[in-house]
């Protein structure tokens, strides 16, 4: 409870010096909110190991350092995907760089707006407000509730009615600070009735940088709003620097025939928390949740999933694979809901893992929750070894034992890459995750 305090105190400090800066914007919707967040921060604080869904992250590792609050860097950029046509959007230490987005983009017919402005219009503020209201109260939600607080650079995208987008929006999040800091992007997609949108997110290295970041906290929030007959597909690639740490929410509204799609890689970062909320508001959705990702050295990376199936006739999946080597750890909570009125649901998840060392660990809990008697679901998890039958039959074939031990690995998580709809990103990930063959 101490060091609880402690953290607390120090953001407090850095909470009162942020207020000073608003320049003459106390008192508006924006501030109102911030302030109610912190303080819903202070009554709550961060949870602990004896939080079930925080047993195998360590928060107080994540929150001990005296962050400052990043300040903008306009000079950010990431290495460009070769083949990879996107309107472009960046993130610089939480702040969205106005004057650098894709022209071609507002021309789109797509509307982008600040998160000051988005507060203080309808429908948004509605349903981003159901968005982030969901499981309260819960010590879970402290890190939005800091996100919230420190909330300087956010924004919102509405997508008109029936629109679809003729290339993905690229978001390029990068976090460089010569100072130990942290920063807190935040964005809300709208997405109107009949609209189709795709999105990519990358949080890598600055590709700018003149001098080395120290650590760095990037504490990011996403929140999609999915009208009926709607479709977002959404695309995460993470390869930071081993000095930051990457607290990520991504919570997702679906109403009557939408479709929501996710794809998640990771690769860097020190450690990397991944909360995913999947709300299903009305019938004939359909949910898809996938990811792969390499842990190694000393890095953990945890990923907790709630699909929420309230009503009938709607379908989610959820694949699930890592692989942990050296010292790593890595963690997969899963838990899909299905309420007492959702007849006809089909709900699939699986999470299968393989452990390279003796020193590493992993840690699994596929769950499901069902109060509803016609439904189709399962769920299962594998913990295990490279097949060492497998390892031996390359090797016979003249593979050296790397090489084969390389194949198997690039194969096990090919059910994930694979899958994923965009070639040049595809080859991008597999070539820096080291999977190409």
């Amino acid at each position: 409870m101490a060091e609880q305090e402690k953290v607390i105190n120090h953001l407090s400090k850095v909470f009162h010096a942020f207020e000073s800066s608003l320049n003459g914007k106390a008192g508006s919707a924006l501030h109102k909110f911030q302030k109610s967040s912190f303080e819903s921060l202070r009554q709550f604080q961060f949870p602990n190991r004896k939080h079930e869904d925080w047993k195998y992250t360590i928060v107080q590792n994540l929150i001990a350092p005296e962050y400052k609050l990043a300040g903008l860097n306009p000079q950010v950029g990431v290495e460009e995907i070769e083949g990879l046509e996107t309107y472009t959007l960046i993130i610089s230490n939480g702040q969205l760089l106005w004057d650098q987005i894709d022209p071609a983009l507002k021309d789109s017919g797509i509307r982008l707006i600040s998160f000051k402005e988005m507060l203080e219009e309808e429908p948004l503020v509605s349903e981003f407000n159901k968005l982030i209201q969901q499981d309260l109260p819960s010590s879970n939600k402290a890190f939005e509730f800091l996100n919230f607080a420190f909330q300087a650079g956010g924004f919102a995208i509405d997508v008109p009615k029936n629109f679809k987008l003729d290339k993905p929006i690229e978001i390029q999040i990068i976090h460089d600070d010569a100072e130990t800091s942290f920063s807190h992007p935040l964005y809300f997609i709208y997405a109107r009735e009949g609209s189709n949108i795709s999105l990519i997110e990358r949080f890598e290295a600055n590709t700018n940088a003149s001098t080395s970041s120290m650590a760095g906290l990037i504490n990011a929030s996403a929140y999609l709003y999915i009208a009926n007959n709607a479709m977002i597909r959404h695309y995460r690639w993470q390869n930071l620097p081993k000095t930051q740490t990457l607290i990520y929410k991504l919570a997702a509204s679906q109403h009557r025939d939408s479709r929501f799609e996710t794809y998640a890689f990771d690769f860097g970062g020190q450690t990397i928390r991944n909360n995913i909320d999947v709300e299903l508001e009305a019938s004939n959705t359909y949910s898809s949740l996938q990811a792969a990702y390499l842990a190694t050295q000393k890095q953990s990376v945890d990923h907790q999933t709630k699909i929420n199936h309230k009503v009938p006739h709607c379908e989610s999946h959820e694949l699930y694979k890592g692989i942990i080597d050296d010292q790593a750890s890595g963690a997969f909570n899963g838990k899909v809901y299905v309420h007492q009125d959702a007849q006809k649901t089909n709900a699939f998840q699986q999470n299968d893992s393989l452990v390279l060392s003796a020193n590493a660990r992993m840690n699994s809990k596929p769950q499901l929750e069902i109060y509803a008697d016609d439904v189709k679901c399962s769920h299962g998890a594998t913990i295990g070894q490279m097949d060492e039958k497998s390892l031996f039959y390359l090797m016979s074939r003249g593979i050296k034992k790397e090489a084969a031990k390389h194949m198997l690995k690039s194969a096990f998580l090919s059910e994930v890459i694979d899958t994923l709809p965009i070639e040049p990103l595809r080859d991008y990930i597999r070539t820096k995750m080291s999977l190409d063959l």
